[in-house]
């Protein structure tokens, strides 16, 4: 029996006004505003309008102050009509300390000259932020309409909204009373009992939402209409559903307010019921359900439990990227529907839960997963690859399947409007449903809504459903997009024998078509030659190779890079593929860093010479960027960011012309830091807030409420020095040296502002912010990692922040495992540089453990524990998070030391690395040139040889502290180890020896 689903169109609760007892505003005057590049103008009182004009991305708003105390029930009446359709509409209900918000959001608006009326209800107040304990919502003093900027929507429009009224209703009843119908038997509870009737009509008890029905058919009319009514006289109808295959109805209605409803049709209803209000308006709430009322595995794993999964892209090809979940299903791109296979092997069916499955990352760690299942005698390997360029990629699927015994075989490909992005995703890219409005097949290809799927090997059939209508032929339209297909291979192996399926696809809008002669197996295998040598050409330069039965640190430092470059969207640093299909400078200006040091300079400086000319006209720089433009949410790093990632390109070797064209958005990115700053600089300002940047949300954490955030001005510090060198590169001497001044007198002050904090909170630790006195040593990181300078933080603050860290967290995470984000990764580089190189490593395999999952060797932003309980996770693999591995792995070998012009080398290896093969460290890029390193080892000792193009300033230090008490030569001379335990060495080339010491 088929699950029918039909699903309607969401809308908030649109219709003509209705009379209300009170005004919710009193008449007035409202005040405009807007953000960066956007222009508003309130006009009107009891009838207010906003007239609203767009350059890029931003918003515009206005606001009217309140004084609501909500009932329990309640429902506001919000007249408004406009002009501007697409762009987002919030109305946000503001409490008396302006911190905690409220509000009711319609993506994607469309107002009209004539006019709508909006009617909220408490279910549709959403709490947004704030810190308050209790976030229900019960009035507000201040109500603001927002309209923000969509990629599609209107650059220029306006709204008129009033007069605003409210009033009370009755309250929600506890327990809801049992469905009533003038045909009983279709609400007795029992799926056996029905009677065949022209109608039913069901009685709520009452006027109540609900989202749909549930209609178990004996059997179904070949039409039925939905109707509802809240008198039980005049109807409305909702819905016509023709040719229903019967068996079990799930008809989404969307959001509905009724008492009565009728079901019109000749017909046989077993029973009727109410779907929640949930499952009308979220079709991934709907298919949770049809989940859980099938047989595990028909379903894919992300509406029951957590889901795993990679990208499958070219370089720059950005969200542009096929997905392959850990079960085999692959993703026909972003917000696409997904290929799931099913074998039948001798009459036995196997689904991703029947099937053993194996997951397979590339011998070479190139980007290329695949899955494997295994399925009686039967090895299926499902292997995607993206070809072509990062612009107009495509994608393709190989099936290759093998038997160990004679056997017939059936391999179905079940095209399925669900993404392999799971419903637990909701960031920019929501997961779960992927609508498919119209499947039509000819001339061996699917064509899918606007998307081609080239069956290159030709299938045995192809069977294409209506999810109300089940099979329809060549051709289904589903105005619901519920519409799928079932692509079939029939074939009989001997044993040994192997059999190739190869399927195409376009992943970006001017994809071309594939050019096919002859073979479809043999041109899929020149794909993948063509696709191999140009992954090991971008991922030549530096390599990393450890011995066998090291940790995974060479495996995983080779696909974070890789996973990098994937995510990269053309000249965009962008940190995943779905949630996070956006560009920050933070996560940019992190990430070019990694890329600067693994030889990539081109990828880095190609972002800054993009993101810089975001910077708004007051020299404010954007924290993130996307479709629309520069977003202007104040977060106060990233001008310290930009400014930064200037320097470190000049120091990698980029040539200061090259950023002499963006100084303007450097210099007003410090200059406006520099004004920021002043804020707090007059005698009223407390000790622990002198001379920081003034609060703001960059750091995820304090979503809540801005805050004084150290995390903002160890970026702003750093900011400060990258300006002052590009200015000196680029022979502004007066302008680096007014620059190196501010630079100073900030370091100062910020130093002296983690000291107060401490003593104002009673701390021995450093603070995340000095407005709430919190612990997060992966923000301090930033003060002592990517250019701080060893005295940047006191050092005795420094060293119980890290021995808290360990012992308070990551102890107790190895005991009772936790949710965490593994941005952590970052700690590995403060152990190091805190000489602490065994919990570096141990912390380090902790990481490992939590790799989501292990065989493909990344991270997402979230671990979840248990490892199957279904969250939010961010991207996977997170480039960010990515990019934070690549650098500290990179810091076990070599770091620098900026303040002194050194690079720090093996301060995390580990001895045990140096047998067999030993390790070995090519061609890593320095702000020096280029460094080599091999450790292997000789008899009792260890033999360190370097190689590079130019010694630092202030030369190599080799940290013995991983090697316990050795004896030093360094070319054969006996050496003294210095006050740091480190040697000192002068030349570019060097061999040093290392004697465990008698």
């Amino acid at each position: 029996m088929r699950i029918a689903v039909v699903l309607a169109v969401l809308t908030l609760c649109c219709g003509s006004a209705a009379a209300a007892d009170t005004p919710l505003i009193m008449p007035g005057t409202w005040t405009a505003g807007a953000s960066e590049g956007v222009t508003s103008k309130a006009t009107g009182k009891d009838m207010a309008r906003l007239d609203y004009g767009f350059a890029g991305a931003g918003y515009a708003f206005m606001i009217h102050p309140l004084d609501f105390a909500a009932s329990e029930n309640f429902v506001i009446e919000i007249p408004v009509r406009g002009e501007g359709a697409g762009n987002d509409l919030q109305i946000k209900f503001t409490d008396a300390s302006g911190d905690n918000v409220w509000w009711v959001t319609r993506p994607g608006f469309v107002p009209s000259k004539d006019g709508t009326t909006l009617r909220v209800r408490p279910r549709h107040i959403d709490f947004a932020w704030g810190p308050a304990p209790d976030k229900t919502f019960k009035g507000g003093k201040r109500m603001e309409v927002v309209v923000v900027k969509t990629a599609k929507g209107a650059s220029t429009g306006w709204l008129e909204i009033g007069p605003v009224t409210w009033r009370a209703e009755v309250p929600e009843p506890r327990v809801e009373a049992p469905l009533k119908a003038d045909e009983a038997l279709a609400v007795d509870g029992n799926l056996a009992t029905g009677k065949a009737a022209k109608a039913v009509t069901l009685d709520l008890s009452r006027v109540r939402p609900f989202g749909g029905l549930k209609l178990d058919w004996a059997e179904a009319p070949a039409r039925y209409d939905i109707a509802v009514s809240d008198d039980g006289k005049s109807f409305r109808n909702m819905r016509t559903v023709t040719l229903s295959d019967g068996g079990t109805d799930y008809v989404a209605l969307g959001e509905v307010d009724a008492r009565y409803v009728r079901i019109r049709g000749q017909g046989r209803l077993n029973e009727a019921g109410l779907l929640p209000l949930e499952m009308g308006i979220k079709p991934n709430a709907l298919l949770t359900e049809l989940t859980k009322a099938a047989p595990r595995g028909d379903y894919p794993r992300g509406f029951s439990e957590q889901s795993y999964w990679t990208v499958v892209g070219v370089a720059h090809g950005g969200a542009r990227a096929a997905l392959l979940s850990e079960d085999g299903a692959v993703e026909l791109g972003p917000e696409r529907p997904s290929l799931a296979p099913v074998l039948t092997v001798d009459g036995q069916r196997y689904t991703w839960a029947q099937a053993k499955v194996t997951l397979i990352a590339d011998a070479e760690r190139l980007p290329l997963p695949s899955v494997e299942w295994r399925a009686g005698p039967v090895k299926m390997t499902i292997a995607p690859l993206a070809y072509g360029d990062g612009k107009s990629p495509s994608g393709l699927v190989r099936y290759d399947i093998r038997s160990d015994t004679d056997t017939t075989i059936r391999l179905d490909l079940n095209l399925r409007p669900v993404q392999v992005n799971p419903p637990t995703q909701f960031l920019t890219r929501p997961g779960g449903f992927a609508p498919i409005r119209k499947l039509a097949y000819d001339a061996q290809t699917l064509s899918i809504d606007d998307q081609k799927l080239w069956l290159l090997t030709p299938p045995s059939r192809v069977t294409i459903s209506g999810f109300l209508t089940g099979p329809q032929g060549a051709t289904v339209s589903d105005a619901d997009g519920m519409a799928s297909a079932v692509i079939g291979y029939n074939m009989t192996l001997k044993a040994g024998e192997m059999r190739s399926i190869v399927v195409s696809f376009p992943l970006g809008e001017a994809s071309p078509a594939p050019q096919v002669s002859g073979n479809p197996v043999a041109w899929a295998d020149q794909q993948a030659r063509t696709v191999r040598l140009d992954w090991q050409q971008r991922l030549g330069q530096t390599q990393l190779s450890l011995p066998k039965g090291a940790p995974p640190i060479a495996d995983s430092l080779k696909l974070a890079l890789a996973y990098q470059l994937v995510l990269m969207d053309g000249d965009w640093l962008k940190p995943g593929a779905r949630s996070y299909d956006r560009s920050w400078i933070r996560d940019g200006a992190m990430m070019s860093e990694g890329l600067l040091r693994m030889g990539l300079t081109d990828e880095a400086l190609r972002f800054f010479k993009a993101y810089a000319p975001m910077s708004f006209d007051n020299g404010k720089v954007p924290c993130c960027v996307d479709a629309r433009g520069a977003d202007p949410t104040p977060e106060n790093d990233s001008h310290g960011e930009l400014a930064w990632l200037a320097g470190e390109l000049i120091r990698y070797g980029v040539p200061p012309a090259e950023i002499a064209p963006y100084w303007s958005q450097v210099s007003g990115a410090i200059a406006y830091q520099e004004s920021l700053r002043h804020q707090n600089l007059t005698p009223q300002t407390p000790a622990r807030f002198r001379g920081l940047l003034p609060p703001s949300i960059s750091h995820e954490g304090y979503s809540d409420k801005a805050a004084y955030s150290y995390w903002d001005n160890f970026w702003a510090l750093k900011g400060y020095r990258g300006a002052a060198l590009t200015a000196e590169a680029l022979g502004l001497t007066g302008d680096a040296q007014t620059i190196t001044g501010q630079g100073e007198a900030f370091a100062r002050d910020l130093k002296a502002s983690i000291t107060a904090t401490a003593t104002h909170y009673g701390q021995d630790v450093i603070a995340g912010a000095a407005d709430r006195g919190d612990f997060d040593p992966t923000s301090t990181t930033m003060g002592l990692t990517a250019g701080a300078h060893e005295a940047d933080i006191p050092e005795a603050l420094k060293r119980r922040t890290f021995e808290r860290y360990w012992s308070k967290t990551l102890m107790p995470r190895r005991e009772t495992p936790k949710v965490y984000t593994p941005y952590e990764l970052r700690n590995v580089g403060a152990f190091l540089r805190l000489k602490q190189p065994e919990r570096a490593r141990q912390a380090l395999d902790m990481f490992f453990a939590d790799q989501s999952p292990k065989e493909w060797f990344q991270w997402a932003e979230v671990i979840t524990t248990p490892y199957r309980q279904p969250l939010f996770i961010g991207d996977l693999p997170h480039g960010w998070v990515e990019s934070d591995y690549l650098r500290v792995a990179l810091d076990l070998f070599a770091y620098e030391r900026p303040e002194a012009q050194q690079m720090v080398l093996l301060s995390g290896f580990d001895p045990k690395w140096a047998d067999a093969e030993g390790a070995k460290l090519d061609a890593l890029q320095t702000p020096y040139g280029l460094l080599s390193l091999t450790a292997r080892r000789n008899g009792s000792a260890i033999d360190v040889k370097l190689n590079a193009e130019a010694a630092p300033q202030g030369g190599f230090a080799l940290d013995l502290t991983p090697f316990g008490s050795v004896a030093v030569r360094v070319d054969g001379k006996v050496v003294k180890p210095d006050a740091r335990n480190e040697v000192l060495i002068r030349t570019p080339r060097a061999v040093v020896q290392l004697e465990p010491a008698r």
